[in-house]
């Protein structure tokens, strides 16, 4: 069973939901925290290609665009890329 996302409309904003399959593989952070290091994970909320939100603060695996200095993050770098992109 794969996971399920689904949208919200909440007031004039559209929301990504998704509930995971408890037996699905656990390969990067979300909302059951970290796979690596097993500490909580941090939702972001970035929206970059590739990028699920979740980052973990204590060992820098998944989202980085809170983490990182725009010129390191990789999130941070897609976004501007994609923000060029709309231009």
């Amino acid at each position: 069973m794969a996971d399920i996302e689904f949208t919200v409309r909440l007031g004039d904003r559209e929301v990504v939901a998704s509930i995971l399959d408890p037996t699905s593989d656990h390969t990067v952070p979300d909302q059951r925290g970290c796979p690596y290091c097993e500490d909580d994970a941090y939702f972001s909320g970035c929206d970059a290609p590739g990028c699920n939100g979740w980052g973990c603060p204590n060992c820098g695996t998944g989202c980085d665009l809170d983490f990182l200095d725009d010129d390191e993050s990789r999130c941070a770098q897609a976004a501007a890329e994609d923000d060029e992109e709309e231009d």
